[in-house]
C-alpha cells in the first residue's frame, strides 16, 4: 500500500487539488481503491469532495487520532474515493496531542486500512500534523508554484523531511516536485524551474516532467463540489494531471 503525502509549507500551491485529482484519476483510470485523508484544519479537501462537515462532527480525523472513533466509523464515501474528513479541532493538534510518540499517531490509526493508495492532504505549516503525515507516508509529492516564495517553502520542508527521516521514518521517499500554475511563456517560470531542478538534485529527487497549467475550471468544479475530472474533461488541468498520474504510477 502506497501512502503519499502531498506537502509543502506554503499555501496556494495546489495540495488539495492535487490530492483530489489523483484520487479521481487513480480510481477511475487505474481501478485503484483510494483513501484520502484531510489533515488540514481548514477542511478544504473534505468540502470539495462533496462531504458535509456537519455530518462528520462525531467521526473525523480528530476523533480518530483521539481514539474516540474507529477507522471504519471515520471513512466517508465520495464518488471516486473514500475520505477521512478533517476537523476544525485539528488546529489545536500541537497542544492537544502531547504524549510520547505522538508523531506515530496517524500511522498507527491507519495501519489496518485496506486500500491500494492513501493520499494525505496536509496543512501549510511545519507543525505536528505535517510530522504525523510524513511519518505515516511511503512517499511525498511536493507541489509548488513557480515563485521565489514557494522555493523558500520547499527549502523549509526539506529540513523537516530530513528530520523525519532521521527520527521517525527512514524509508520516506520524495517522489518528486510538481510544478503548479505553470506557464512556459513566463520568464519567471523558467527561472524558478532552473532553481528547482538544482534543489531537486540536492534532495535526491526530480522535478516531474508533467506540469500543471492554471485554469478556472478547477475552481468552478470545486465550488460546485463536483469531481474535476467530470466537470470539463477537456480542460488543461485534467489533461495535465492525467499525464502526471501516468508519470507517477510508472514508478509505483
Amino acid at each position: 500500500m502506497e501512502i503519499i503525502s502531498v506537502n509543502i509549507t506554503k499555501g496556494g500551491c495546489g495540495k488539495t487539488t492535487t490530492v483530489q485529482m489523483l484520487g479521481e484519476i487513480l480510481s477511475r483510470e487505474y481501478g485503484k481503491k483510494v483513501l484520502c485523508i484531510d489533515t488540514d484544519p481548514q477542511c478544504n479537501l473534505t468540502t470539495v469532495s462533496g462531504v458535509n462537515l456537519m455530518e462528520c462532527q462525531e467521526h473525523n480525523l480528530y476523533t480518530l487520532l483521539k481514539e474516540e472513533s474507529t477507522l471504519d466509523e471515520c471513512i466517508v464515501k465520495s464518488k471516486y474515493y473514500d475520505i477521512i474528513a478533517g476537523s476544525l479541532l485539528l488546529a489545536y493538534a500541537d497542544t492537544e496531542f502531547n504524549q510520547l510518540g505522538r508523531e506515530y499517531l496517524l500511522k498507527e490509526r491507519i495501519e489496518k486500512a485496506n486500500y491500494d493508495v492513501i493520499l494525505i492532504d496536509t496543512p501549510p505549516s511545519l507543525g505536528l500534523l505535517n510530522i504525523m503525515s510524513l511519518t505515516a507516508s511511503t512517499k511525498i509529492i511536493i507541489p509548488t508554484e513557480c515563485s521565489y516564495l514557494a522555493m523558500i517553502g520547499l527549502d523549509q520542508l526539506s529540513n523537516t523531511i530530513e528530520s523525519v527521516r532521521k527520527h521517525s521514518n527512514k524509508e520516506l521517499e520524495i517522489a518528486g516536485i510538481l510544478l503548479i500554475k505553470y506557464n512556459s511563456r513566463a520568464n519567471i517560470n523558467n527561472a524558478v524551474l532552473s532553481g528547482l531542478e538544482k534543489m531537486s538534485v540536492k534532495l535526491n529527487t526530480k522535478v516531474f516532467n508533467s506540469k500543471i497549467r492554471e485554469t478556472v475550471k478547477v475552481k468552478e468544479a470545486q465550488s460546485q463540489q463536483e469531481p474535476i475530472i467530470e466537470w470539463d474533461a477537456s480542460c488543461s488541468a485534467v489533461k495535465d494531471y492525467l499525464e502526471f498520474a501516468k508519470e507517477l504510477t510508472s514508478n509505483m
